[in-house]
């Protein structure tokens, strides 16, 4: 299973290299972020796979699962509102920074609560709705498509974990890369 693992991450930190090697830091810093901190949550889980689940790094690596379920989609909405008709709604989605805190403070102390997950569900339905609507807005389909990623990322993990033990983090892990992948497409189409 640790091969398993190692794959899907080592999937992870090309597509993240990718996204990073084709946005710049100075047009796109939100999507550069999103792509930054998924590369360094791919290469943790590199570095876990490749000690057979070393406990130092099951430690870092649970505290950026969190961050990587939670920061991409809220910096990518950032970016696409930023260069939309309407960029006073793009600092909106800087809201996700409050789950963020809970959830980091609860996986710290071992702690998550449901009301830490739900926090966490709500932020990211309220980004899908947004993403979705921009998309429909400039008639994009690449929005939805990021959208349907991210959800799929979320909920068709479970869903696939709950017929098939382990199977649910590497449909996220993969979801993970194809969101990274697509988000860096949009942002350096013209």
């Amino acid at each position: 299973m640790l091969f398993m693992d190692a794959l899907f991450n080592s999937l992870l930190v090309v597509s993240s290299g990718y996204a990073m090697y084709t946005l710049h830091p100075g047009q796109t810093p939100y999507g550069y972020a999103a792509a930054a901190l998924s590369l360094v949550h791919g290469l943790l889980g590199v570095v876990r796979a490749a000690n057979n689940d070393d406990d130092e790094c099951n430690r870092l690596r649970l505290l950026t699962s969190g961050i990587i379920e939670l920061v991409p989609l809220p910096l990518t909405n950032i970016e696409l509102y930023l260069r939309s008709s309407n960029p006073h709604l793009a600092y909106a989605h800087g809201c996700f920074l409050v789950p963020l805190v809970f959830d980091v403070f609860a996986r710290c102390r071992d702690s998550e609560d449901n009301s830490t997950v739900t926090l966490k569900d709500l932020t990211l339905l309220g980004n899908l709705v947004s993403l979705l609507f921009l998309g429909v807005n400039q008639g994009k389909h690449l929005y939805g498509g990021m959208a349907a990623i991210a959800f799929g990322a979320r909920y068709g993990s479970v869903m696939f974990d709950y017929y098939w033990e382990g199977l649910g983090a590497h449909i996220n892990l993969l979801a993970q890369s194809a969101f990274v992948v697509l988000m860096a497409m949009t942002l350096t189409a013209k």
